[in-house]
């Protein structure tokens, strides 16, 4: 009897699934950029018109006129972090997570503060997704799904092979290692055979070969590439293309990881996307024009994903479309490091908005109504819910072991009008890393429909509010004319790092006096 009345609860989920989102369960792809900036795309809904124009991306921009953008998206503020979240579907004070920043807590570094100067020192972490956490592959094979990673990885395989992707719910694993960015973009020839040297595990080098006349044709490359060593970001292209037709032929739906490199440094565009670039920009300004032809480049990856989802096996025919079954969501894993983030404040590894807000941009044919926007707020460990409750929430991780603390948008992707709020966004950072980070706690909330950010510095035991809804670039600490606005957040952020769970151990910094963790001075 119980088995009859699981079934049926099965079945009634995924009906009720069907109805919303679509006839089956949708296959589910996140592109993920590496240290793309919020505006430095141009798509003028997810950017609010506020990009420069020095950056052209005509893929991005056909998804952002045929889909929803989220103006207000954030994540953590550098790459491990970021990842850790999406993989967890948690904060880093969780057990399974602990992934604060990348490498260490004691990263300082002049003209920031030094060890000598810092009152405190970053207690340990991890550097990788805890073996023993459910992640989101993990959950969605509960689910039914096949599930692959292609591309930067960072949260597996440092000291054990237990974190690696394929030990972590992936039965594809291109690419994905500890290595948190490319040695070098362009393959090259060793030992009388095409590499992408020292990059991960050597899973690229199958698509180093140089250019040939077939392929350059078929992609729209100048024929001057032609005998080129291959660019990293056609490599992934090549090696999505694969997965997509691999995938999409089995009778399951899938989820893709495709996680660039670009535009981690060393930033090296393809010769001719780099010269395209140089014309329309300074011809003076070459690292600009590289940059700019970098992001080109994995726009370029955006266009053959699309393509793929239409022909999966690539054969011309377009009636093996997957399109109207899948959703690609399109983001960046911090803030923008490569120049400036403006009108947002700071770059990647700050807390302010320059290195939080990323480009977030959801893509459903059908599903999804064209040329939406919405200003709700989302963060990256919102992406496990949703894509679980989509999937059909058939089965979902167990509180007591691996509680989810993202929220799920996925109703937003069929009404963007939806004005339902989302719960405070929270940070903790209990350590250094070089001028752009010290120990710190951040809440982002609305209040009368007003959207603040407060934030404690640690350090200087001081506390700032800033009102993000007319004021996004943070020039304007108010917290001294909204004094009962900033104790209201700061009791939240004393609620939230209070919070009781065997798995939530939020970690402090530690004061140099006696070694022990110290919290902050709430308002």
């Amino acid at each position: 009897m119980k088995n009859i009345n699981f079934l049926f609860q099965l079945s009634l989920c995924i009906f009720s699934c069907c109805l919303i989102y679509g006839k089956k369960q949708p296959n589910l792809i996140v592109y993920m950029i590496d240290d793309l900036g919020w505006n430095q795309i141009s798509a003028k809904q997810a950017t609010m018109g506020t990009h420069t124009g020095s950056f052209i991306t005509p893929n991005i921009e056909n998804i952002a006129n045929q889909g929803l953008s989220f103006t207000d998206a954030y994540t953590q503020p550098n790459c491990a972090p970021s990842r850790a979240a999406m993989l967890s579907g948690q904060y880093p004070a969780r057990v399974n997570n602990s992934v604060y920043v990348v490498g260490s807590l004691n990263r300082n570094k002049k003209p920031g503060i030094t060890k000598e100067e810092a009152n405190f020192t970053g207690p340990n972490q991890s550097e990788d997704v805890a073996s023993s956490a459910i992640t989101i592959a993990e959950a969605l094979k509960k689910n039914g799904y096949n599930t692959a990673h292609i591309g930067k990885y960072h949260v597996g395989g440092h000291g054990t092979d237990k974190t690696m992707p394929e030990n972590q719910g992936f039965d594809i694993n291109i690419g994905g290692y500890s290595q948190g960015h490319q040695p070098t973009c362009f393959s090259k020839k060793i030992n009388d055979s095409w590499q992408f040297a020292r990059l991960g595990q050597g899973d690229f080098d199958r698509f180093a070969k140089p250019y040939t006349e077939a392929y350059v044709e078929k992609y729209s490359i100048p024929n001057s590439q032609i005998g080129k060593p291959k660019h990293v970001c056609d490599a992934l292209a090549d090696a999505m293309e694969e997965t997509v037709d691999t995938l999409s032929a089995k009778n399951k739906p899938f989820y893709l990881q495709l996680h660039a490199y670009a535009v981690h440094g060393p930033v090296q565009s393809r010769p001719d996307l780099k010269e395209a670039a140089q014309k329309r920009l300074d011809a003076k300004n070459s690292r600009k024009a590289n940059l700019a032809g970098f992001i080109s480049g994995m726009d370029a990856v955006l266009g053959r994903l699309l393509d793929s989802i239409e022909d999966p096996n690539g054969d011309g025919d377009k009636g093996d479309s997957i399109a109207q079954d899948t959703l690609i969501i399109f983001t960046s894993d911090n803030g923008g490091t490569h120049g400036d983030n403006l009108p947002l404040r700071g770059v990647k590894g700050m807390f302010t908005e320059g290195g939080i807000r990323i480009p977030l941009i959801a893509y459903w044919p059908g599903i999804i109504p064209a040329n939406t926007v919405s200003d709700r707020m989302v963060h990256g460990i919102d992406f496990y819910p949703t894509l679980l409750e989509l999937a059909g929430n058939t089965w979902l991780p167990p509180a007591k072991k691996h509680p989810l603390d993202g929220e799920s948008f996925a109703k937003f992707l069929r009404n963007p009008k939806l004005s339902d709020k989302r719960s405070p966004i929270f940070y903790l950072f209990p350590g250094y890393m070089d001028v752009r980070a010290q120990p710190c706690v951040v809440i982002i909330d609305e209040i009368e429909n007003k959207r603040y950010k407060l934030l404690y510095y640690y350090e200087a035991n001081s506390w700032e509010l800033y009102n993000l809804t007319d004021d996004i670039g943070e020039d304007r600490n108010i917290i001294k004319k909204h004094p009962k606005i900033a104790s209201n957040l700061s009791n939240k952020i004393q609620d939230w790092l209070g919070q009781k769970h065997p798995t939530w151990k939020p970690k402090f910094p530690l004061s140099k006096k006696d070694g022990k963790p110290v919290l902050p001075k709430f308002l």
